[in-house]
C-alpha cells in the first residue's frame, strides 16, 4: 500500500552544499569500484540503444534512467547493510513503485532530452536534430567537437537537477510521477540559495570536463559521487531538519 503523499517543508541553508558535496565523497568511497560500475550501467545502456535511430535514441531517455533509479535504491538499502547489491540497478523492478518508476522515466528523460535537442537545434539547425535524433553523426562531421557536445547536454542539466529528487518521491513516498515532479521542484524553490548553488557547481563541473580533451572519460568518473551527493540531499529533506 502506498504511504500518504506528503512534501517535506524543510528549509535548507546554502551552507549544506558543502556538506552535500564532502558527505557525498565520503558515501562514494565506502563502495568506490562498485559505485563506479553500477553507475555506469545506465550509460552503457543509453550508448547501445542510440546505436539505433529514432526509436533506439528514444528509449535510450527512459530505460537507463530506471536503471538509475535503482542503484539509488541500492545505494539506500545498503545504508542500513553495508552491502551495495550488485544486482541494485534492477531493483526497481522487485517493488509495487515499478510502474509509477516507469511513468516517471516516461516523464522526466524526454522533457530533459527535448531541452537539450532543442537548444542545440536552436543554434545548429537541422543537423543537430539529423545527428543526435535520427543517428546521422556521420554526415555532419562539423558537430564532432566539444563545443557542440557541451551545448547538446549542459542545456538539460539544469532540468535534470529540478527533477533528481523525483525518483525519492516515488519510491519513498508513494507519489505519483507528476506529485513527484512538482515535489522535487518545490523543495529547490523552497530552498533556492542551497539548489542553486549546487546546480552551478555540477554545471562548472561538467562544462570543465567536456572541455578539456578525454573529459568525457573523467565525467564518467563523477558519477558515483554525483549519485552519492543525491542520497546525502535527500537524507538531509527527509529527516526534516538541517543540521547533520
Amino acid at each position: 500500500m502506498a504511504v500518504v503523499f506528503e512534501s517535506p517543508a524543510l528549509v535548507v541553508s546554502t551552507s549544506r552544499v558543502a556538506y552535500w558535496c564532502m558527505e557525498g565523497l565520503r558515501v562514494w568511497r565506502r563502495y568506490p569500484l562498485r559505485l563506479f560500475l553500477l553507475c555506469l550501467a545506465p550509460m552503457v545502456l543509453e550508448a547501445l540503444l542510440q546505436l539505433i535511430p529514432l526509436v533506439g535514441v528514444a528509449l535510450s531517455k527512459v530505460f537507463p534512467l530506471l536503471l538509475s533509479f535503482g542503484v539509488f535504491q541500492g545505494l539506500v538499502a545498503a545504508e542500513a547493510s553495508g552491502v551495495l547489491r550488485w544486482s541494485s540497478p534492477f531493483s526497481t523492478w522487485q517493488h509495487g513503485y515499478r510502474w509509477r518508476a516507469l511513468g516517471l522515466a516516461l516523464l522526466c528523460g524526454p522533457l530533459v532530452f527535448g531541452v537539450q535537442q532543442g537548444v542545440a537545434a536552436a543554434v545548429y539547425g537541422w543537423p543537430a536534430v539529423d545527428a543526435v535524433l535520427l543517428g546521422h553523426m556521420s554526415a555532419h562531421p562539423e558537430l564532432a567537437n566539444r563545443l557542440f557536445i557541451c551545448l547538446l547536454i549542459l542545456p538539460g542539466t539544469p532540468v535534470a537537477i529540478w527533477l533528481a529528487l523525483a525518483p525519492m518521491f516515488v519510491m519513498f513516498r508513494g507519489a505519483t510521477p507528476w506529485q513527484a515532479m512538482r515535489s522535487s521542484v518545490a523543495v529547490m524553490l523552497r530552498s533556492p540559495g542551497a539548489f542553486a548553488t549546487y546546480a552551478l557547481i555540477q554545471l562548472l563541473l561538467m562544462a570543465g570536463l567536456l572541455l578539456i580533451p578525454w573529459g568525457m572519460l573523467l565525467l564518467l568518473a563523477l558519477l558515483p559521487w554525483m549519485s552519492a551527493c543525491w542520497l546525502v540531499i535527500w537524507k538531509d529533506i527527509d529527516k526534516g531538519e538541517g543540521t547533520p
